[in-house]
């Protein structure tokens, strides 16, 4: 089998199962009832979300050209803008190969080399991961009582029986996980194990790379404004319905937090896993999760992020177009 035909096909498994799970998220509700509670939003506060997933992206773009300093390459920030979005478009389609798409489009573009590009990204993703793991502990410590009185509501009626398996379980994980550091170097060797180990690597090496750099202080600026326009999008959007506008900046938090995670699972665009993700972490500040309000505030929150990156990437479609095509032109004159 192929790498195309592995993809194509690792894709429409994806595809089908995020189409499944959409389905059963949706399935039991009134969708007409939904379209009318859509219609009824506030839609100023839908298109300040979206203006603040554009400047998110474009802070994006802005700091990946400070990551290609130390490596003596400099790139137009519309060049590296479009490339940002193409990614991101691809991504809707073909979770993961965005990644690739993002170095590749401006390497066409600017003629940096490819392999320092998809560095770049990596490192990229090493903040944003650190970032993240700074977001889910906040929330722990912030909103303690909140998740201290869900999981005590959630098992209050769980019988002493159930709670002796899950004692049981969790002395099963601990012996399980002393045993593996016992036996570490044995797991060391496994090839699942020492590919583990190799990413954790670069991980570390990613995060070391930022040290150089000789902007640092305005790397973390745009690092910070790129996670506080994700956190506007959810939390202005809670504005957009009379059910969840009064809940405030923790809901919010907490949202993002949920649909981040439902974005790391390699379904099409997050379809399927954000509508069971968002839902589930309105369930913590009282809004069931198959309420009328719960799905209309999901399904606008996703489908923004949707129409943001679709809406601009006609654009980028079109830049990178007719960009190729005047280098192509200038690398035929020159020749001649």
């Amino acid at each position: 089998m192929t790498k195309n035909t592995k993809t194509i096909l690792q894709t429409l498994i994806f595809l089908t199962l995020g189409g499944l799970l959409f389905y059963w998220a949706l399935s039991g509700k009134d969708l007409s009832e939904v379209w009318t509670e859509i219609k009824q939003a506030d839609f100023k506060w839908i298109l300040l979300a979206m203006l603040c997933g554009v400047l998110s992206h474009l802070a994006r773009a802005a700091r990946w050209n400070l990551l290609l300093k130390p490596l003596g390459h400099k790139a137009s920030l519309a060049a590296s803008f479009h490339a940002v979005i193409l990614g991101y478009l691809v991504n809707l389609a073909l979770p993961r190969v965005g990644e690739i798409t993002r170095p590749a489009v401006l390497h066409k573009l600017e003629n940096i080399p490819f392999n320092k590009l998809v560095g770049t990204v990596v490192v990229e993703r090493v903040v944003d991961l650190l970032i993240t793991i700074l977001i889910a502990i906040s929330i722990f410590f912030i909103q303690f009582d909140i998740i201290a009185d869900f999981f005590l509501t959630t098992f209050s009626g769980v019988s002493s029986a159930s709670l002796l398996w899950y004692a049981l379980a969790g002395v099963l994980a601990l012996a399980l996980l002393f045993v593996v550091y016992l036996k570490r170097e044995w797991f060391y060797n496994l090839p699942v194990i020492g590919k583990f180990k190799t990413f954790f690597e670069g991980i570390l090496d990613g995060f070391k790379t930022i040290f150089n750099l000789e902007q640092k202080g305005l790397f973390i600026f745009y690092s910070l404004f790129i996670w506080a326009m994700y956190f506007c999008m959810p939390y202005f959007t809670l504005f957009a319905i009379e059910g969840t506008s009064h809940l405030g900046a923790s809901a919010a938090l907490t949202i993002l937090l949920f649909g981040t995670a439902a974005m790391i699972v390699p379904f099409p665009g997050g379809i399927g896993t954000y509508e069971f993700m968002v839902p589930a972490a309105l369930v913590l500040y009282g809004i069931s999760s198959d309420s009328l309000v719960s799905t209309s505030y999901t399904l606008i929150t996703h489908a923004l992020q949707f129409i943001v990156v679709i809406g601009v990437g006609i654009i980028s479609i079109v830049y990178f177009i007719l960009k190729s095509q005047t280098l192509k032109k200038n690398e035929l004159e020159s020749n001649h």
